[in-house]
């Protein structure tokens, strides 16, 4: 029996009612459970037709994530599955990109590999005609890089992202011309110290972002992508380099010094211009400068990692500081070992990353283009994802989803390097465990709130820490946790993308240091295990 089930929004509104697509390749019944972390808050049954089927299930009066467990049953077969979805405004943003925009671009198909992976915002790359002159005059056009692109494809896909909630942003350099441009404008551009415009891939000239001629020209071209193309905002881009040049007379420009006043200009005419709050993400390369962005006013704080932050506590490291914003945070990492390393070793290096970065609160910009990765700087040169592959990568988002409210409560603290190893007692594992990502150990993550505990498990043995690099996959792990409690406790759970949802069947006992709680689990890839001690 094929069968398959899908959120038909990103996200719905309280109140309003859920409904999900169900794929079956024979008529069955269907018994569906729908959970808010441990809790069920709704059953029930339906008749299934073969074919599509939408389902509608009551509304949810909660905001947060929720997972859905579904059985099917024919005359012969017996089948599982399983999905998600979001009610209410979510605290993390799913980031997905979209860089096809042909005359014979299968939007249906995006769209529906979005929702599958329940990409809630949509970076159009590389849409413009030009970047320094974003709409096209003509429907039909080739951007500067040689792609065609038509401005009816790219109406119509974000109509479609509107129509199933998710926003769309149009690509926006900003400080990247064309040479044309340039010569225009010369007074505009930026120079290196030997007097010399600056060029980024013998293509693009560099702008002055302090310059008042070149932010006005812009805001006005990201103005016109939102009125006139339909955008809700505009993706900021940046290459990373220059961080200083020289104006045209000579005086040091240092851009983390004007690129905050910059962002915070965008939104302020923008706002005007448009008739709208525009939504503004920007691209900090290599983590620069966000601790001046993150303080503007972006939506998101969004950083595109390069070396020489390759390992994950790279990451944890910089999505910790990024979190302080108070914002939401994503991570664009994309895994090049798609592009240069075998099927099995790729895909093992994603899932682990994933859940590193969602472990931390935020998400991963690395999915697309109706179902590919990216795994460098240039958007369409992605690489194709195989069906088994996509399958692994919806388990995981869909487990995000799921668990969002305990991954993003930001009142759960990292006590990882204090409460365990040496002379901690608080928590004693028995594998080969590490509080920061060691190669060849299991990451032990753990988080508190007063009674509440959450132990995170990333399994590396048999792998190194750097995150860019291909995996082999983990074996198979028992792993028993020793937790110093307080009081008995009241709930005790695991849940992973591999394994589903368990409750823990531990045992406290009393030792030297106190009342402790025992639980042991099968652990593959990931997992996490929730306590909560009784009030």
């Amino acid at each position: 029996m094929q069968v398959e089930i899908t959120p038909c929004r990103c996200n719905f509104p309280v109140g309003q009612e859920i409904s999900l697509l169900v794929d079956v390749s024979c008529e069955c019944t269907l018994e569906l459970r729908v959970f808010r972390l441990d809790e069920l808050v709704f059953d029930g049954s339906s008749v299934l037709n073969p074919g599509s089927n939408q389902l509608a299930l009551p509304a949810m009066t909660s905001c947060g994530g929720y997972g859905v467990d579904c059985v099917f049953k024919s005359a012969n077969e017996r089948a599982e599955a399983h999905t998600s979805f979001v009610v209410g405004a979510s605290p993390v943003v799913r980031y997905g990109f979209s860089c096809n925009f042909s005359s014979d671009h299968d939007i249906q198909n995006e769209i529906d590999a979005f929702l599958k992976m329940h990409v809630d915002t949509v970076q159009f790359y590389d849409w413009s005609f030009r970047h320094d002159n974003l709409v096209s005059p003509s429907t039909s056009y080739v951007d500067m890089m040689g792609k065609v692109n038509s401005l009816d494809v790219i109406r119509h896909e974000i109509a479609m992202a509107h129509e199933k909630g998710m926003k769309a942003l149009g690509y926006g350099a900003v400080y990247a011309a064309s040479s044309d441009y340039w010569k225009d404008h010369p007074e505009q551009g930026l120079y290196d110290g030997a007097g010399r415009p600056i060029t980024f891939i013998d293509v693009f000239k560099i702008m002055n972002i302090a310059d008042a001629g070149w932010r006005k020209h812009m805001i006005g071209e990201y103005s016109k992508a939102v009125s006139e193309i339909g955008f809700d905002g505009i993706h900021l881009d940046t290459y990373g380099w220059p961080k200083a040049a020289l104006d045209k007379d000579g005086i040091p420009v240092r851009l983390e010094e004007s690129l905050p006043s910059f962002i915070d200009e965008c939104r302020e005419i923008m706002r005007l211009q448009c008739g709208k709050e525009p939504f503004l993400v920007f691209n900090n390369v290599g983590a620069w400068p966000v601790t001046w962005t993150m303080r503007s006013t972006v939506d998101v704080v969004y950083c595109e990692i390069w070396p020489p932050m390759t390992r994950y506590r790279d990451l944890s490291s910089l999505i910790g500081l990024c979190r302080t914003s108070g914002k939401p945070v994503v991570m664009a990492c994309y895994p090049k070992a798609f592009r240069l390393d075998g099927a099995r070793r790729a895909i093992e290096c994603q899932l682990l990353l994933s859940f590193v970065i969602a472990m931390y609160g935020a998400t991963q910009l690395f999915f697309g283009d109706g179902g590919a990765v990216i795994t460098q700087g240039y958007y369409p040169d992605d690489s194709p994802l195989a069906p088994w592959q996509l399958e692994l990568v919806r388990q995981y988002q869909d487990f995000f989803v799921r668990y969002q409210d305990l991954m993003t409560d930001i009142r759960l603290k990292d006590v990882s390097m204090t409460h365990q190893d040496w002379d901690n007692p608080e928590y004693r594992f028995s594998c080969p465990s590490s509080p920061y990502g060691e190669g060849g150990k299991v990451w032990c993550h753990i988080r508190e709130d007063g009674l509440r505990k959450l132990v995170y498990l990333v399994n590396l043995i048999g792998n190194d820490d750097l995150w860019n690099e291909g995996k082999s996959e983990p074996p198979v792990v028992d792993v028993t946790v020793d937790v110093l409690v307080l009081k008995k406790v009241h709930k005790a759970w695991c849940a992973s993308p591999e394994g589903g949802h368990a409750v823990l069947q531990g045992c406290t006992s009393i030792c030297p240091n106190g009342m402790v709680f025992q639980c042991s689990i099968r652990l593959h890839r990931t997992a996490m295990i929730y306590i909560e001690e009784e009030r």
